[in-house]
């Protein structure tokens, strides 16, 4: 699954089951996830590998494309709601 976002806007995703990654495909995201307390900054071409039940925030630090990958017969995402300009409370 792909997403475009805009700078600012912030995309919650998690990971139920059979997810794998996420990938910037064009653009730069400030990512934070629940089982680390480190936060990523990617860049177009990076890939992060997510862990089953891990929540993830993504913010786009200018306009970004991002894409999900996963065994997409098995996958569950849940993708909780995108903000503008603003982390999730």
């Amino acid at each position: 699954m792909r997403y475009l976002l805009n700078r600012g806007e912030v995309l919650t995703v998690e990971a139920i089951d059979a997810v794998e990654a996420l990938t910037v495909a064009a653009g730069q995201a400030w990512i934070t996830r629940s089982s680390d307390t480190r936060d990523y900054c990617l860049e177009a071409g990076d890939r992060l590998a997510i862990r089953k039940g891990e929540k993830l925030i993504v913010e786009a630090l200018q306009e970004t494309s991002v894409t999900v990958t996963g065994n997409e017969s098995k996958a569950s995402i849940l993708i909780s709601a995108v903000w503008a300009g603003r982390s999730p409370a």
